[in-house]
């Protein structure tokens, strides 16, 4: 009858470190290895399913809401802005033939050299 060695996992792993020979192979010739924390595949699932409850699924889900809630009404404040400047100086789009929409009366330039542009990259990204 072999000797009887216990080890942990991370125990275990610290002997595949080495580069002459293979350790774990030779403690598993001469002694009977066994593992003690060793968990397996559907214990392991178990674990990581209890760590969830309703109560922190509820907390993020209300976190995550907040989140939603702050980047919509920053949209709205976005497309408000963008909306005001161009009832200011509209531009009429007459060459377009847009057979799903229609004909567009208001119609923004993709290329522009207003100020306007520039204030609102200042009021998205900041002052230099």
């Amino acid at each position: 009858m072999r000797i009887k060695k216990f080890y942990t996992v991370k125990q275990w792993n610290c002997f595949k470190d080495n580069d002459y020979f293979d350790m774990q192979e030779m403690l598993t010739q001469r002694y009977d290895v066994i593992l003690t924390d060793h968990k397996t595949r559907k214990e392991k699932i178990t674990f990581v399913l209890k760590k969830f409850n309703q109560r922190s699924f509820n907390k993020a889900m209300k976190q995550f809401n907040g989140f939603m809630k702050d980047f919509g009404n920053f949209m709205d404040q976005l497309t408000r802005d963008s909306t005001h400047e161009t009832n200011s100086t509209k531009y009429k789009d007459e060459d377009s033939n847009d057979l799903i929409w229609g004909k567009s009366n208001n119609s923004i330039p993709i290329w522009s050299s207003s100020n306007s542009d520039f204030d609102n990259l200042e009021k998205i990204w900041g002052k230099k």
